[in-house]
């Protein structure tokens, strides 16, 4: 095993960087291939520049680029697995008394086919011993060049002296093993081989009776067809998502037939932040189509996808180099948007405790459920072993893991044979020694009319309650206290400043008005006024979240501009004129409103009720 367990890996390999030269796109071919492709209406002011570097820098779309010969060959390299130079071995970072461990060897590398092995130690190269993290750079060197290593077995503890060619070295972009039983696949990038290589681990692995594992965290993503094609592994052949242009058309991207499901257990899948683009796509599909969970962190939030034009796609244009244009915002199998909420993860675990978190949940289903907890969540059932939880370096995790468990999660305890008993994630942490701080342990919880929906968001870090422990649910809601309860919701982004004068930059709401109004949900009262401590009524908090969903999802997009059917006005009467068609629109999305009191300022309790239901209705919550 390698990342999932040892962060900060050093690889003892080489690359070498090539000069950029100038552009062979004229900026009148690219301005008229922006117009074509580009997912939004191009500005005038961009196609009015005078050179290709200040159209794509006056654009503002990092994901639209132009790349070189060169640049776009690493590009390719960097989906499909990069070339490098050197002996082939991952080494722990940190030196051992013994010097360099090393962690793990690259196929077909000069390292395995001199016979070194994962867990032998690097002692001294050409002659000197290594002392310090440095030396590791001696390892690597010019094609063709030599390199003389001492190397001290980790199997029988015996010394030898090898010599090494350095060449290049293809780094793979899916690895497999077994860990402990359990079958861990680790995919930095999906590319050509993706489907093809977690297609074989899962027919290798296919006599386990345990979940899997695979672990997606900072794999930036690659190729739609190649997530599309490894989901089909784990769902069989569905629809992976929906592509929509710029004139609002989708198209749906399949799972191939080559790649049929291949399993019945669920998948774990681990993620981080800097997990985006097609590892979103396939975590939606696999959330949406109920065949596993995901543990750690939100993903990135990259909803956009590019198409490459390059001498293939458009002869003429391009001779070696290519454009990179975002041509479409992608939505999972049930509509929902990543982009920029990102996918949340079904247990939000930190970063440290995830990868243990999640081998916590591969037990086998035991014979005797003595010793065992029972976890059911998201449609799937998971197994942990007493015995394993209660070693010291899962201690942590479990505690983690038990505080990560949304209300709706079903923990239940082994008592011999094929009995289980449910219990509080509470009982379960007492009965295993643990600390255990509830996430939603408000003293006042027991007055929320929503108290799960206030739980459930606080187990996703998404609200919080006040110093003393309480939420105050009846207290009315700030217009300032909603932009930021909305704005971590919807993982929104810093931006520049609104420019309102009653909106100090240093407000603890700031960042979240400006995200807000940036993104059209909110307004201020006037052009120089937000006015951020006023109260939000409730029809207000409704108008608001229906802006949202035209953004958030297919469904709220295809209403954004419906009016309300004269069939349905008479229920939404006792709403402002301007708030009935918004309020038709987010119910008809299946968010449950009280309409008894529109006009009325909203609560706290109520505000964190809308949010939950918005956030389920569209889509966005991992079915909890």
């Amino acid at each position: 095993m390698k990342r999932i367990f040892s962060a900060g890996l050093s690889v003892a390999l080489a690359c070498s960087l090539c000069l950029t030269p100038v552009s062979a796109l004229t900026v009148q071919q690219a301005g008229a291939l922006l117009e074509q492709f580009y997912v939004d209406q191009i500005p005038d002011s961009v196609l009015a520049q005078e050179d290709l570097d200040s159209m794509l820098e006056a654009l503002g779309d990092p994901y639209t680029v132009y790349m070189t010969k060169e640049e776009y060959s690493a590009f390719l390299n960097s989906v499909n697995g990069e070339t490098l130079v050197g002996i082939g071995v991952s080494i722990q970072k940190e030196v051992t008394e013994h010097g360099f461990l090393i962690l793990s060897i690259l196929p077909d590398s000069p390292a395995e086919q001199a016979g070194l092995e994962e867990g032998d130690c690097i002692q001294s190269i050409d002659g000197v011993p290594v002392t310090a993290s440095e030396q590791s750079s001696a390892l690597t060197g010019q094609e063709g060049s030599r390199v003389t290593l001492t190397v001290l077995s980790g199997k029988t503890g015996s010394t030898r002296e090898l010599t090494l060619t350095r060449r290049k070295v293809q780094v793979p972009i899916v690895t497999y093993s077994l860990v402990d039983g359990v079958a861990v696949i680790e995919c930095i990038s999906f590319g050509d081989t993706t489907a093809e290589t977690i297609s074989q681990a899962l027919a290798q692995y296919d006599d386990l009776d345990r979940p899997i594992l695979l672990d997606l965290r900072s794999n930036p993503g690659g190729s739609t067809n190649a997530a599309a094609d490894s989901v089909g592994s784990f769902i069989g052949r569905h629809n992976i998502t929906y592509f929509r242009d710029s004139d609002g058309k989708y198209t749906q991207v399949y799972s191939s037939s080559d790649y049929a499901d291949r399993t019945d257990q669920p998948l774990i899948i681990l993620t981080d932040g800097n997990s985006a683009s097609a590892s979103e796509l396939f975590s939606a599909a696999i959330r949406d189509y109920r065949a596993g969970i995901a543990v750690g962190g939100r993903t990135y939030g990259k909803g956009i996808a590019q198409i490459v034009l390059d001498e293939e796609s458009a002869p003429g244009l391009f001779d070696g180099d290519a454009l990179k244009i975002t041509s479409y915002r992608f939505f999972s199998p049930d509509g929902a948007t990543n982009d920029t909420i990102g996918v949340l993860p079904t247990l939000m675990i930190s970063q440290e405790y995830a990868p243990a978190a999640a081998l916590l949940l591969t037990a086998a289903q035991p014979q005797n459920s003595q010793g065992y907890w029972k976890l059911e969540l998201a449609g799937c059932t998971f197994y942990i072993s007493g015995e394993q939880a209660a070693q010291e370096e899962y201690r942590d995790a479990f505690d983690q893991l038990l505080e990560a468990l949304p209300p709706s999660a079903q923990l239940s305890q082994g008592d011999g044979g094929s009995q289980w008993t449910a219990v509080t994630p509470a009982q379960a942490a007492q009965a295993s020694g643990l600390s255990y701080d509830c996430r939603w342990d408000y003293t006042d919880l027991d007055q929320c009319d929503y108290a799960n929906d206030v739980a459930t968001l606080s187990a996703y870090g998404l609200l919080g309650g006040f110093p003393d422990g309480s939420f105050r649910p009846e207290q009315s809601i700030t217009r300032g206290e909603f932009a930021v309860l909305l704005a971590s919701a919807l993982n929104l982004r810093q931006s520049g400043s609104a420019g309102f004068t009653d909106v100090p930059s240093d407000a603890w709401y700031a960042k979240a008005v400006d995200a807000m109004v940036a993104k059209g949900f909110l307004a201020g009262r006037s052009s120089t006024s937000f006015a951020p401590q006023d109260s939000l009524t409730y029809e207000e908090l409704v108008t608001i979240l229906s802006a949202v969903s035209s953004w958030a999802c297919m469904d709220g997009y295809a209403m954004a501009d419906q009016p309300i059917f004269s069939g349905q006005q008479a229920a939404y009467a006792g709403l402002s004129d301007w708030a009935q068609a918004p309020a038709w629109r987010l119910s008809a999305l299946g968010v449950e409103l009280d309409l008894s009191a529109p006009q009325a300022p909203a609560t706290r309790d109520q505000a964190a009720h809308l949010i939950c239901q918005f956030l389920r209705a569209s889509g966005l919550l991992w079915n909890v």
